[in-house]
C-alpha cells in the first residue's frame, strides 16, 4: 500500500509522518510532497537540512531513530495522488490545491505549521502526529 503526506512546505511535517509511517510499519510505502514547494520562497529539490536549518528537528528525529536531514523537498502533482492508495493532507488552506481538495483517498490532519521548529515544537508535532499515525493504522 502506498501512502502520501503532504503538508505545505515538505520540510517538516510530511517528511516527518513518512518517515515514521516507514519506521512504524518496517517498509518504505511511505512518501511526502509539498503543495508550495516549487515556488520562489519553496524550491523543490532541496535538502531539507540546508533549506530548513532547524537542528533541534533533525536531532528529536535522530533521537528517534529517524534520519531525514538529506531528505529532499518533492513538489505534489496529481500523479502522485493517483499512485498512492492513502493521501494524508497536512496542508492548511490557501496551499490546498483543488485536484487535492475534492480527492475521496484524502484524509486530512489538522497539524499546525509552525513559524519555527523548536525542540518543543518538535516534540509536541512528533507527539501528535504519531496519535494520529496510531489510529490511522489500526
Amino acid at each position: 500500500m502506498k501512502i502520501l503526506f503532504i503538508c505545505k512546505s515538505n520540510q517538516f511535517r510530511s517528511q516527518m509522518a513518512a518517515a515514521m509511517y516507514n519506521q512504524i510499519t518496517g517498509t518504505f510505502d511511505a512518501h511526502s510532497a509539498g503543495t508550495y514547494v516549487g515556488s520562489t520562497l519553496e524550491p523543490e529539490g532541496v535538502e531539507i537540512q540546508k533549506y530548513f536549518q532547524t537542528p533541534d528537528f533533525f536531532e528529536l528525529m535522530e533521537e528517534k531513530g529517524i534520519y531525514i536531514r538529506n531528505n529532499r523537498t518533492k513538489k505534489l502533482i496529481p500523479k502522485m495522488i493517483e499512485e498512492s492508495s492513502i493521501v494524508v493532507s497536512m496542508a492548511e488552506e490557501p496551499f490546498i490545491p483543488d485536484f487535492l481538495s475534492n480527492n475521496k483517498k484524502v484524509i486530512l490532519w489538522e497539524v499546525k505549521n509552525p513559524p519555527l521548529a523548536t525542540r518543543d515544537v518538535s516534540e509536541k508535532t512528533y507527539n501528535q502526529i504519531k496519535g494520529l499515525m496510531e489510529k490511522l493504522l489500526n
